[in-house]
């Protein structure tokens, strides 16, 4: 099973703790995670916004938990989107948007802009990086979470990834991440939001897909934004 929605084994976030982090919605209700560009600029996954209209779809920035209202969020419609022209829905390839809000957020210590790799930028097998979301916390799971999860996954080599996956289904476009064993993973529900080095605070990837949710064998793949960062800068700046 291909879970395309794509936290298992992690803990609760701390209030503000990821102030990159949005909820991309969906007629009101949580569909994916996203990441905070610019003041109006959002990354998300392609596979979160393919079919889905721009009128339906806004943003909360600075949110913690889901239905508690802290004061510190912030929320947007979204006046464009812009998926990368060579996605795949079929093989998940370039799975990467861009949403251009409304209305500019106002950056602050809880609401503010993840930095990008540059162009082409590798991140070493067993770099520590944290995916943070309102995921499901089980393969399988219906039931989201009301608060923002985190879980700590190393970057695994793309020749261990393809053992998995098979070696046309993971592309120069994907980096993989997780253990062998399983037990921690993004799930259905954090697509599309952020995998980030705990070193450097770089965005290093998209939640993208896997087959499951933290299952032995099988890492979470996700769109590899070294590859996209001139794509990004030339769509947004």
């Amino acid at each position: 099973m291909i879970d395309d929605d794509r936290i298992v084994g992690g803990t609760q976030a701390s209030p503000n703790e990821f102030p990159y982090q949005i909820s991309l919605r969906r007629l009101g209700s949580h569909i994916c995670g996203g990441s905070i560009y610019k003041s109006n600029w959002i990354i998300t996954a392609a596979h979160c916004t393919d079919g889905t209209s721009v009128g339906s779809m806004s943003i909360v920035a600075g949110e913690h938990s889901l239905s508690i209202d802290s004061g510190d969020e912030q929320y947007s419609d979204i006046l464009s989107k812009t998926e990368h022209e060579a996605y795949s829905s079929r093989t998940q390839e370039n799975d990467i948007c861009l949403l251009r809000l409304s209305s500019p957020l106002s950056l602050n210590t809880k609401v503010n802009v993840v930095r990008l790799p540059a162009q082409g930028a590798e991140t070493a097998a067993g770099t520590n990086c944290v995916v943070s979301g309102w995921g499901t916390t089980s393969s399988g799971g219906s039931t989201i979470p009301d608060i923002l999860r985190k879980v700590t996954v190393p970057i695994v080599s793309d020749a261990t990834c393809r053992d998995s996956y098979g070696a046309t289904s993971i592309t120069n476009s994907m980096i993989c991440a997780g253990f062998r064993l399983g037990g921690a993973d993004s799930c259905q529900g954090d697509s599309g939001g952020p995998l980030v080095d705990e070193g450097t605070n770089l965005l290093i990837g998209v939640v993208s897909w896997g087959i499951g949710c933290a299952d032995p064998g099988y890492y979470g793949v996700y769109t590899q934004v070294s590859y996209f960062h001139n794509w990004v800068v030339g769509m947004a700046g």
